[in-house]
């Protein structure tokens, strides 16, 4: 069944928009996410895109797909004109670049490719590797397919399983949730929304550093702040205004 047809497309829709500043997008493939970042205008939230898959024939793809989305002059126009666009070809379980700016990246995201590895939880634990999780506001967001919710729906997909991944190299009766959950306990993040659909067989997660991730990521780089202090430039003026400490 098409992406269309099942809604997926929106779904990339969603969780691309959601990327902001330097965005690196793990696993790919052909590009099928490259419509829907918000790249154009003055207020562009994306600063820098990098694409980076294990296959260069995926990624010479992506690239012509860029070119064709966005290689008129007209379109070019249209961007944000301080975008910067890398493409890549390398393992995301092994070091990956920084973001252009020389720092780790505000944004990672992934769509449909954890079913595909073979190291699924070191996969997810490298992207945090390169989250720059100082920032609270910096952002991991999955699409997947896995597991169902109802009994009836894994019978199949684990009937079908082995002969689906010789045909298309995905393994779509993983265990999503748990993969993302143990990712996330070992690194720091929290989970800050999950949904799912098609009984349960698409997953959509965000995921954030925790607080003290924040607090301890700040400490190794000398930019420790107080929970206060960060409250306090948060109120500005208003400031003045807060109750006094007994």
């Amino acid at each position: 069944m098409s992406e269309l047809l099942m809604g997926i497309n929106s779904m990339r829709k969603k969780l691309a928009k959601k990327c902001h500043g330097h965005v690196l997008e793990v696993s790919c493939g052909t590009g099928r996410n490259l419509g829907y970042y918000d790249i154009t205008g003055k207020d562009a939230q994306v600063d820098s895109l990098t694409f980076i898959d294990i296959s260069p024939q995926m990624v010479e793809m992506c690239k012509k797909k860029w070119d064709a989305l966005y290689g008129s002059q007209r379109k070019r126009k249209a961007l944000n004109q301080n975008l910067r666009v890398r493409f890549m070809t390398g393992s995301a379980i092994d070091a990956m670049p920084l973001a252009p700016s020389g720092k780790r990246y505000e944004t990672i995201i992934q769509t449909m490719g954890l079913c595909s590895t073979p190291s699924p939880l070191p996969l997810l634990t490298n992207m945090v590797k390169h989250l720059d999780t100082s920032n609270p506001d910096s952002r991991i967001l999955l699409l997947e397919h896995g597991r169902s919710y109802m009994p009836w729906m894994n019978n199949i997909l684990d009937n079908s399983a082995e002969k689906h991944a010789e045909i298309h190299g995905c393994w779509f009766n993983r265990e999503i949730g748990d993969l993302v959950e143990a990712a996330a306990e070992q690194t720091g993040l929290e989970v800050v929304s999950e949904r799912r659909h098609h009984f349960g067989t698409t997953w959509v997660f965000e995921l954030k550093p925790k607080d003290e991730t924040v607090k301890a990521a700040r400490a190794e780089t000398g930019e420790a702040q107080s929970a206060d202090e960060v409250e306090d430039k948060k109120l500005g003026w208003l400031n003045w205004l807060k109750a006094p400490s007994e």
